[in-house]
């Protein structure tokens, strides 16, 4: 065939696309829907941080700035909030990253029915958590199976939701059998990605178990654990349902947290607006922790992944 019988599809010169411009072409659509389901609820949002909006009084909303966050601030009750929250969220942390990772250690191994045991561990995440808290709620009741079985311990009839001194760790105890399953499964990844011949070439150097972890295997899952650590620090700045079906925020404000004081605000006291800003407020601190955990996972992926 000679090169005159080839044909070459003539293109328009107006139908041309640079090529830096072809990717934006192709998200445009996607864009165009998060702007719609997501741009335009933010900003309605914060604008109505900055207004008096109230339940019932929808024609008296004025612009009042910045006032709602001053208001927030000086009464005390968003660092009250902020406080309870903090204390809530890093109990669950270091209560359930360590679990996790040692689940993930002994899951991580082949032996007969792993398989099964490693299904009965995912069990707690596939429930609801309202369905979770509500049989927790049960089995912490004074006259509930826990006190049962620490009835030995002098526990009976102790009142673990109930009690401002114990109410977090009752709620610690439900987050942890529902949301440690979720640090085990990134964990159980990352340690199944890791080659065996690493290890093998570590033991004929005479390396024990050790420091094998320490100079194997958490140097390589470090990048997973910083993954799961920002995953369940966003879950726990914004919890709400497992708190609000248990506690709503008490007894004595012990449980109040961001979430339930932004929909007491803005739902049971009809305050709109001072809601809003707290809303607003959780934002920012998800988006502050975000940055902090992700600047720190470039670096520890890396440490890990760029020497190699």
């Amino acid at each position: 065939m000679s090169d005159a019988t080839l044909v070459r599809p003539a293109v328009r010169p107006g139908l041309r696309v640079s090529r830096h411009l072809t990717p934006y072409l192709l998200i445009a659509p996607v864009l165009a829907v998060l702007a719609v389901l997501l741009a335009y609820p933010l900003a309605i949002g914060l604008y109505t941080s900055l207004t008096s909006l109230r339940i019932g009084r929808w024609d008296q909303a004025q612009f009042v700035g910045l006032d709602n966050y001053v208001r927030i601030i000086e009464s005390g009750s968003y660092f009250a909030a902020a406080g309870v929250t903090f204390n809530f969220g890093l109990m669950c942390v270091v209560a359930e990253m360590p679990l996790g990772l040692g689940l993930a250690l002994l899951l991580n191994r082949e032996l007969p029915g792993i398989g099964v045991y490693r299904a009965l561990c995912l069990v707690p995440l596939m429930m609801p958590n309202i369905v979770s808290a509500l049989i927790w709620r049960s089995m912490l009741d004074p006259t509930g199976v826990i006190n049962h079985i620490l009835a030995p311990l002098g526990f009976m009839n102790y009142t673990w939701l109930a009690d401002p001194n114990t109410v977090l760790f009752g709620l610690l105890i439900i987050d942890v059998w529902m949301m440690t399953p979720q640090v085990l499964i990134l964990m159980l990844a990352a340690l199944q990605g890791i080659p065996s011949e690493i290890y093998e070439a570590a033991r004929v150097d005479g390396a024990d178990g050790w420091q094998r972890f320490r100079s194997i295997t958490f140097p390589l899952i470090l990048p997973f654990a910083l993954v799961s650590l920002m995953i369940r620090s966003i879950e726990l700045i914004q919890v709400f349902d497992v708190i609000f079906v248990t506690t709503q925020g008490g007894p004595a404000q012990a449980s109040k947290v961001l979430h339930i004081a932004a929909y007491r605000e803005g739902f049971v006291d009809g305050y709109l607006g001072n809601g809003m800003a707290y809303a607003v407020m959780l934002g920012l601190t998800v988006l502050v922790v975000v940055l902090v955990v992700a600047r720190r996972y470039l670096a520890a992926q890396a440490s890990a992944y760029g020497e190699a």
